[in-house]
């Protein structure tokens, strides 16, 4: 294993435990679907793929109901295992959703991929330099990669505890545009 990814498992397994002990106290003050208010309050036509929060991630369940008061259109990430990539799936109010091998919640129907515009990501990690530190699987990193010439919006989401100093980066860790969490969204520069 070379030093940086290393390092990156070093640094996921804390920032797991520290998310674990933290995010009860801090959740109480999740302010995340307030603070998206600016980017997103003239943006019309546009898909927003968000996800479904999963075991102590900042929450995105007032976020989702805001984007859907607003008549957003929205989709989730379906995972493909087998191609190691994941898609967007329209989610609506009435969206079935099931568990994935990871027992991530995702839509049951599959039939009307989304290509979003924004894009929120949960993150284990983030530095102000705008990289980020996920699960590991490099399902994110893939999609970006692959839609980065489409005018992407990313949003990585997280707890402001989980900010580091810095991240190791390697070849194919994509850069976020900004970061939203309980206490603010900042535009990374």
């Amino acid at each position: 294993m070379n030093e940086k990814r290393l390092e990156k498992q070093v640094l996921r397994q804390f920032l797991t435990n520290r998310r674990s002990e933290l995010s009860p106290s801090f959740e109480k003050k999740n302010n995340i679907h307030i603070h998206i208010q600016p980017l997103i309050e003239n943006i019309k036509n546009v898909s927003v793929g968000t996800y479904m929060s999963f075991r102590n991630e900042l929450n995105t369940k007032k976020l989702n109901e805001y984007l859907f008061k607003r008549d957003i259109n929205l989709a989730l990430p379906v995972i493909d295992f087998k191609k190691k990539e994941i898609s967007f799936f329209r989610f609506g109010h009435n969206t079935k959703l099931i568990k994935n091998n990871y027992s991530i919640l995702e839509p049951e129907n599959k039939n009307e991929l989304i290509f979003p515009k924004i894009i929120l990501i949960p993150l284990l990690g983030y530095s102000l330099s705008g990289y980020r530190i996920g699960y590991g699987g490099g399902y994110y990193d893939k999609y970006l990669s692959k839609h980065s010439k489409s005018g992407l919006i990313k949003i990585g989401t997280a707890f402001t505890f989980q900010e580091v100093d810095q991240i190791p980066i390697e070849g194919h860790d994509q850069r976020l545009d900004w970061i939203l969490t309980e206490k603010h969204l900042y535009k990374v520069q």
